[in-house]
């Protein structure tokens, strides 16, 4: 049997060997655990101080886009701030982030590490990056361990703090909530609650993802289908209920018809046309839709009241901050979490106002997009995939061949998609 080693600490005159020792060295080890726990909170309040003087902490080092200058200052690494404009020019174009991943890596574009593979994980985290419009959202992670150093996902664990104009923005915050729309409307296709609409984000088509049946409900899929005519093959690309495809496991009792894809291309122009010849009607219906999604004018006084008391209390959340000393205080604390408390109940209020007066921004702006649009327009013989993805929210396709136009400025439009004659097969 191997005799036992001891460690002898000469500053502490510990012997690990001695029995008298252990309580000693478990009294240190307390000791020194105690510290290290006030250590940690100390920092932890003078970050979380920082924080609430709107002085924010962005390392550069890895972070596509920005570079800090000797002085500390951030600004625009150009070159790379191209590849991000190009990351959320192509989300808003409709390519998914698997697409955007290919397309960089085969450019030979490096990502924020230098890496030339690119993963659709690290296009999402980009086109999630509230940093690349100009402000920031501090303490995202916060440690939960003093000990082992932990970090966690920040969720309704500590409070975060949002600071405006910190730095140069790359991106326009129109822009950003753009891609945030169409991010949260590609993911709401894979949790639909109703699972109705469940299915995944694609771009192979204009129409993908665009047109569901009036009858059940479900996704309308491409179908490539092959025919016979006196001997000859044709062939077809139309579009079905998945559900009437068979491709729907958990739904079986609809029977509605499949339509020519060639016939909605042409459908489409021609709705495009009949509101270029009858703006008067098109003006009136994007009227009613847009004072539908508007601001009451009691909403729109409380939205104002509501963003001059969010500051006045920021305001006294920085002074606050400003004032109190380098120690921790209970009374502080308490006043300060009073605060940020107060601030977070007004800003639930306002966000839900504010989402509001978006849609009734986001109508108007569409209705002035379709305007220019046909405006533009010289002839509408010809199907145009990007005016289609550009100026449709969605498509509905009921029987008979009836299809449903619902337009991104909110107006409708219903007319009946005819039967075209079938190509030949060459």
């Amino acid at each position: 049997m191997r005799p036992a080693v001891g460690v002898f600490f000469e500053k502490e005159n510990i012997d690990t060997l001695d029995s008298k020792s252990e309580l000693f060295l478990t009294i240190l080890s307390s000791m020194a655990q105690e510290e290290s726990r006030s250590v940690s909170e100390n920092t932890k309040w003078g970050v979380q101080k920082r924080f609430q003087q709107g002085i924010v902490h962005m390392p550069t080092t890895f972070f596509l886009g920005y570079d800090t200058t000797e002085d500390g200052e951030i600004v625009i690494n150009e070159e790379q701030a191209k590849v991000v404009r190009r990351i959320f020019r192509e989300c808003l174009d409709g390519k998914g982030a698997a697409t955007i991943a290919k397309g960089l890596t085969r450019d030979g574009l490096k990502t924020g590490k230098g890496n030339k593979t690119w993963t659709s994980d690290a296009v999402l985290k980009i086109l999630k990056q509230e940093k690349y419009q100009g402000h920031c959202l501090a303490q995202k992670t916060v440690t939960i361990d003093f000990l082992t150093h932990k970090r966690v996902r920040n969720r309704d664990i500590q409070p975060q703090y949002f600071v405006k104009n910190t730095h140069p923005a790359i991106i326009s915050e129109e822009t950003f909530e753009a891609v945030q729309q169409e991010l949260k409307r590609r993911n709401l296709m894979l949790r639909d609650p109703d699972r109705k609409y469940r299915q995944n984000y694609s771009n192979i088509s204009p129409f993908s993802n665009q047109y569901y049946c009036g009858e059940c409900g479900r996704p309308v899929i491409r179908r490539r289908l092959t025919s016979s005519r006196k001997g000859e093959k044709y062939y077809i690309s139309a579009w079905q209920c998945r559900v009437t495809a068979g491709r729907d496991p958990d739904y079986k009792h609809c029977k509605t018809s499949y339509v020519h894809e060639a016939d909605l291309e042409n459908t489409f122009m021609n709705v495009l046309q009949e509101m270029k010849m009858n703006k008067d009607n098109l003006l009136e219906d994007a009227k009613q839709a847009i004072q539908k999604a508007s601001l009451s004018p009691p909403e729109q006084q409380r939205l104002e009241e509501l963003n001059t008391q969010i500051e006045a209390v920021s305001d006294r959340i920085s002074q606050l901050a400003a004032k109190e000393s380098a120690t921790s205080d209970a009374i502080y604390d308490a006043t300060l979490r009073h605060l940020i408390y107060e601030q977070e109940i007004l800003q639930q209020e306002r966000d839900s106002l504010e989402e509001n007066r978006q849609e009734q921004l986001y109508l108007e702006k569409q209705l002035t997009t379709l305007l220019e649009t046909l405006e533009t327009i010289e002839s509408f013989g010809q199907f145009d995939a990007a005016l289609f993805k550009t100026l449709i929210e969605r498509g509905i396709i009921y029987k008979e061949r009836m299809v449903e136009f619902q337009f991104k400025c909110g107006v409708k439009r219903t007319i009946c998609a005819r039967e075209r004659k079938i190509p030949k097969v060459k």
